[in-house]
């Protein structure tokens, strides 16, 4: 690939990245909460 769509590609995958970033914070604040609630979150092994 020529270095600019190298560049362009990196800068998806960071943008991607960076705005997810709040939506994995809440999704782990989440499981968080309700595990120590006590809930089953997976079955068990």
């Amino acid at each position: 690939m020529t270095p600019a769509l190298l560049f362009a590609r990196d800068c998806i995958i960071y943008s991607v990245n960076v705005w997810l970033l709040p939506v994995e914070c809440v999704f782990n604040l989440i499981e968080s909460e309700l595990a120590r609630r006590g809930v089953q979150l997976y079955p068990p092994e």
